[in-house]
């Protein structure tokens, strides 16, 4: 896989985690409560939920690998189909806007709690293991090492991850209360779903 397509991939799965959802208001609360240095083990537990998600997509992608080419390029095309759906779900769905007064009566004031609450978090969320599943096949290169390349994925995953934990944590310690309308909610989605179904065609078209 050339510099080009880890650059693509890097930029879909930061895309993707900023999408506002429960990983981020905790980092966004944790920030805005305990201050952006405190945020670090919240990102800490969110990169390691996101580490072992995507390493439970790369062992099923393994498992297929070794077995057979022929369904590897089934699921490679069903996980692009699954990026259109998901870019037209996000399109149609509707936001109610962001309201973190619960997250803020957390009593979590310790290092060890922001990142068990970063941590569970994050896992608590089962359609990871099926984003990276269907994302990781349209970046794969057929000729070279299937390890190596899902090894530097899961690395980038976790920068990535670590790295949106932190900014969601910086903005929460700089602004006291956040809340977006649905009107602004709504083109945000609508602008990420179409980057979707972009991506899924895109990338299934690029490789046979």
């Amino acid at each position: 896989m050339d510099l080009s397509f880890w650059a693509l991939f890097a930029l879909t799965v930061f895309t993707a985690s900023m999408v506002p959802g429960p990983s981020t208001l905790i980092a966004f609360t944790h920030g805005a409560r305990y201050g952006w240095k405190q945020v670090l083990a919240t990102a800490l537990g969110n990169m390691s939920a996101s580490v072992v998600q995507a390493i439970l997509a790369c062992a099923g992608l393994g498992i297929v690998l070794a077995k057979s080419a022929v369904l590897f390029m089934v699921i490679k095309y069903a996980g692009a189909a699954y990026l259109v759906y998901l870019g037209f779900s996000m399109w149609r769905g509707a936001s109610n806007g962001l309201d973190i007064d619960g997250d803020k009566r957390s009593e979590a004031d310790t290092t060890g709690r922001l990142y068990r609450s970063g941590f569970l978090v994050a896992a608590s969320n089962p359609k990871a293991v099926v984003f990276f599943t269907a994302l990781f096949p349209q970046f794969l290169d057929p000729s070279g090492t299937a390890v190596t390349q899902l090894t530097g994925m899961v690395v980038l995953i976790a920068l990535v991850s670590f790295s949106v934990a932190m900014i969601y944590g910086f903005v929460g310690s700089r602004l006291s209360v956040l809340r977006l309308s649905r009107r602004f909610m709504g083109r945000m989605h609508k602008a990420i779903g179409g980057l979707f179904v972009a991506s899924g065609i895109g990338l299934a078209a690029s490789r046979g």
